[in-house]
């Protein structure tokens, strides 16, 4: 009896995704990687068609009109959020519109496409009509898990992405669409399985996990073999099951690093060169689960965090200290102490991964003074990173961590003390330095030590902290400035522009449309013999945070199209937060709708249209998730908290 000459890719699966394309967005491009291992084709041949999956009664109706592209690489991942395959090594196979035919959308090309059975397939779909598709608020295409980064998206409501000249930045899943390609005849002996749990690297897996992998056609039963070495088979010894998970006979140990490997068997044989995946168990409890036992750090000349100290609050127990005025459930708190060698210190928890049973990564922290028994509150953090003042050089601090949430929320992570460089030269208005030549640039190295000692600056309609100064004359032209942060930052910058005089400031302009690491860009017309004054601070008006490293850039002349790279990507900020009756939203233009849930989940209110101010007073006090849909179609949800 022949094979079918069609080969299917994680049939079962109904979860949803962005991929082929997007049905929740008005417009869509992804790309998607199929490896040669995992197509298992018997041979060479011509695709002929593609079907793709979803449920029968979801709407496609504006989300239809499709243009498909196929293409061979070596690559098996996408190494970047803007790692597109070019248009130039692509094949368009087919563009218009498609139906949902009883939970199937089946695509014929015109002229079959030559896969030569060696190289990688690339899967390119282009959505190309406005409007979106609800069906309950969610994507539609049936997608299944696979290797990180084997699919590459980008989804927009108002701008159609250009396959020729893709989007800078995209986003990367873990995911396929569920696929079945027409024209290749499978290979007798199934492909390897994708071990879907655990991830290939994972950590504080529990010890009595259930392993598991995707389905593959033509497989009558798998394989598994288990060690604690690599290619060890002390665990399981290709043990036999005939479904796509296992669960070892013991419980596994305490952090422990195990070597998994699954294949499968057809009737034609098992699969061949199949991958070991790698995971560690939970660690046992930590030792610093108390005050007493509170891990020393280190503490770090600089913020560049060359010494870390890594930890877990998973098996921590509850130290019975109470958290106020912090906020939080502290029921998996650990401790640590340092000894101040400044004034001022940051905190950072670097690396944070979830590790209970919650998949969360909320962490807090708090700083004390005085010692195990006589504690007394000096910081809280519900950021990642925190600065704490007022520190006494010598002096012992505790610092203790926990997972925002109550029981199941756990977390891995490290944690950092940085020490802030001295003020700069340039800290207040008066020592502004000035940019006499132009095109200017200027690299603040030092731009962490900045004070807010000058008072939030309050000249424009929305305030910001008091960062760096830089000054220059006008002639008459309009002046360019940006500022980019160095990889990796998480300063989030403002850029403010005045006239007048350091004591009496005048606005100009201001901008603040990116967010952490991301670069800012205003242009400001001028009069000829004017001064004007550029505030580089952190974008806050209501509270003292810290400034980063920055390089600024100033040029004369109107800026072209192509030289303006916009980095709008609708941040919204809530003020004060805690709040007590008013909440405010620092940009509310691009908002839609704002939804609260407390939280449970439950909705608690909706306000379409919404003002800058939500008047919440009503409102219990505790914990809500504030979420606002932008008018672009995206969504950000912000943590508030009600006294």
């Amino acid at each position: 009896m022949s094979l079918p000459a069609q080969i299917s890719l994680g049939a079962g699966s109904t979860s949803v995704g962005v991929a082929p394309i997007s049905t929740y967005y008005g417009y869509s491009y992804v790309q998607q990687i199929f490896t040669k291992q995992e197509i298992n084709a018997n041979a060479a041949g011509n695709i002929t068609g593609l079907k793709f999956y979803l449920d029968p009664s979801a709407s496609i109706a504006n989300s239809s009109q499709w243009t498909v592209y196929l293409g061979l690489t070596t690559k098996s991942s996408f190494v970047t959020d803007s790692d597109w395959i070019p248009s130039s090594q692509l094949t368009q196979v087919f563009s218009g519109n498609v139906t949902n035919a009883n939970g199937v959308i089946s695509i014929t090309f015109p002229t079959p496409f030559a896969y030569n059975n060696v190289s990688n397939l690339i899967v390119a779909a282009e959505e190309n009509s406005p409007g979106y598709d609800s069906n309950n608020f969610d994507e539609s295409m049936y997608v299944y898990p696979g290797p990180q980064n084997s699919t590459l998206w980008n989804r927009d409501d108002y701008i159609d992405p250009n396959p020729a000249s893709p989007p800078s930045s995209a986003t990367r899943k873990a995911y396929k669409s569920v696929i079945t390609i027409d024209g290749l005849v499978p290979s007798p002996v199934p492909a390897c399985p994708y071990v879907i749990y655990p991830a290939n690297n994972a950590n504080f897996v529990p010890l009595n996990s259930t392993i598991t992998w995707g389905n593959i056609s033509g497989a009558t039963s798998y394989k598994v073999s288990m060690g604690t070495t690599p290619g060890g088979t002390n665990i399981a010894n290709q043990v036999s099951v005939t479904t796509n998970s296992y669960t070892p006979a013991s419980p596994l140990a305490t952090g422990t690093t195990y070597y998994l490997k699954v294949t499968a068997v057809g009737s034609a044989g098992e699969s061949a060169g199949c991958n070991q995946v790698m995971f560690t168990t939970i660690p046992p409890p930590p030792a610093n689960d108390e005050c007493a036992t509170a891990v020393a750090l280190t503490v770090n000349p600089d913020l560049n965090c060359g010494t870390v100290t890594a930890g877990y609050t998973l098996g921590a127990t509850d130290s019975n200290t109470d958290p106020a005025p912090c906020y939080g459930t502290p029921d998996d708190d650990v401790w640590y102490k340092f000894t101040a060698t400044a004034t001022r210190h940051k905190i950072s928890l670097l690396n944070v991964v979830s590790a209970g049973t919650v998949n969360s990564t909320d962490t807090y922290f708090q700083v004390f003074s005085g010692g195990c028994g006589a504690l007394s509150n000096v910081l809280c953090s519900d950021p990642a990173s925190g600065t704490v003042s007022g520190l006494t050089v010598g002096e012992t601090y505790w610092v203790r961590v926990y997972s925002y949430g109550g029981a199941g929320n756990n977390l891995g992570f490290n944690i950092c003390v940085g020490t802030y460089p001295p003020p700069p030269a340039n800290d207040n208005c008066s020592g502004a330095i000035t940019a006499t030549a132009f095109p200017y640039t200027y690299v603040q190295s030092d731009g962490a030590g900045a004070t807010n000692d000058g008072g939030f600056v309050t000249a424009c309609s929305l305030p910001m902290n008091d960062g760096t100064w830089f000054k220059f004359t006008g002639d008459g032209d309009t002046f360019n400035i940006s500022v980019t942060m160095p990889s990796g930052s998480d300063f989030d910058p403002k850029i403010g522009v005045f006239s007048g005089s350091c004591s009496s400031l005048v606005c100009e302009g201001s901008m603040d449309l990116g967010g952490a690491g991301t670069a800012e860009v205003i242009s400001i017309p001028t009069l000829a013999g004017n001064t004007y004054y550029i505030n580089v601070g952190h974008y806050s008006g209501y509270s003292d945070e810290p400034e980063g490293a920055f390089t600024i850039n100033i040029s004369k002349g109107t800026l072209g199209t192509s030289d303006v790279k916009s980095n709008s990507k609708n941040t919204i900020r809530l003020y004060p937060n805690p709040f007590t009756e008013v909440l405010n939203i620092s940009d509310v233009a691009n908002v839609r709708t704002v939804s609260v849930s407390d939280i449970s989940g439950r909705l608690v209110r909706t306000i379409d249209n919404p003002s800058s101010e939500l008047h919440l007073g009503d409102l219990k006090q505790g914990i809500y998730m504030v979420t606002f849909s932008m008018k672009d179609g995206s969504k950000q949800t912000i943590k508030a908290i009600k006294k």
